[in-house]
């Protein structure tokens, strides 16, 4: 046990732990492959590919809160602390829904996108020097908004594609293969309406805090491309959400235009990082 801290203290995205990490995602999806296509001839339980993924999300916060503490701030201050906090996420979202609404998203995309995070993070190498504590304690307020709605956001994305799959079967009249993997229709689409609310409640106080930051500040244009990439994605989820509230959006057309807020989300999110 000495030893490992001693590692992760002095390399940690590369010590043992953090491999560890990426590879029980990966273990968690291959699990989830293999609990519905049988390749090895035999089936292994599908709850144990939830258990993987929860205990693999347990040791990626306890690795995160490490890397906070020795930092002497939250975890999303570097690009590969940004893509660690976002690869949190989508497990704390993924939980989340399994834990209150039963509803559960597929475990091989939920391991797959956490792992590709976390591997990322890997190649991107992560910087353990302690830093001076920040002049605007709201400066974390807003930094941590952006990345849970980003996570939310990722999570809608990834329901609303598993949404337009599954309707696409069925119109079909497809049952086996990969539509095996998905979810049913009707919680897909409860659960895109609430993950959406809550991307417009998460962006929109980020929103509100950074251009506040930005209007007080000396007027640099450099700041500009993020905040309007981040508000055509607020304006794109509200859009939505009010059609969807009205009536007048749903069903397919509803995860069709969900799916195409990973556009402006991914451009706001790239602009976001500390590298630009």
């Amino acid at each position: 046990m000495l030893s490992l801290a001693a590692d992760l203290s002095e390399h940690p995205l590369t010590g043992d732990a953090w491999l560890l990490c990426g590879v029980l995602f990966l273990l968690g999806a291959a699990w989830d492959f293999a609990s519905r296509f049988e390749p090895l001839g035999f089936r292994p339980p599908q709850s144990g590919s939830a258990w993987i993924i929860r205990f693999g999300w347990v040791l990626l916060t306890a690795l995160l809160a490490l890397q906070g503490l020795r930092r002497h701030e939250l975890p999303i201050g570097t690009g590969a602390e940004l893509l660690l906090t976002i690869g949190w996420g989508l497990g704390a979202v993924a939980l989340f829904l399994d834990l209150t609404f039963e509803h559960r998203l597929p475990a091989w995309a939920i391991g797959l996108a956490v792992a590709a995070c976390l591997f990322a993070a890997g190649w991107l190498g992560l910087d353990v020097r302690p830093i001076v504590a920040q002049e605007k304690p709201l400066i974390g307020v807003h930094v941590g908004a952006a990345v849970l709605a980003y996570c939310v956001i990722g999570a809608l994305v990834l329901n609303s594609a598993a949404y337009l799959l599954q309707d696409r079967a069925l119109a079909r009249r497809k049952f086996g293969g990969i539509y095996s993997l998905l979810p049913a229709l009707v919680p897909l689409d409860r659960i895109g309406s609430q993950l959406l609310g809550a991307a417009v409640w998460l962006l929109g106080l980020s929103l509100v805090i950074g251009a506040a930051d930005w209007a007080q500040r000396v007027p640099a244009l450099v700041g500009v491309p993020k905040l309007a990439a981040a508000l055509v994605t607020w304006a794109w989820c509200l859009i939505i959400l009010v059609r969807r509230r009205r009536g007048t959006l749903s069903g397919s057309a509803f995860a069709a235009a969900a799916l195409g807020v990973a556009v402006p989300a991914a451009i706001a999110f790239w602009l976001s990082l500390p590298s630009r």
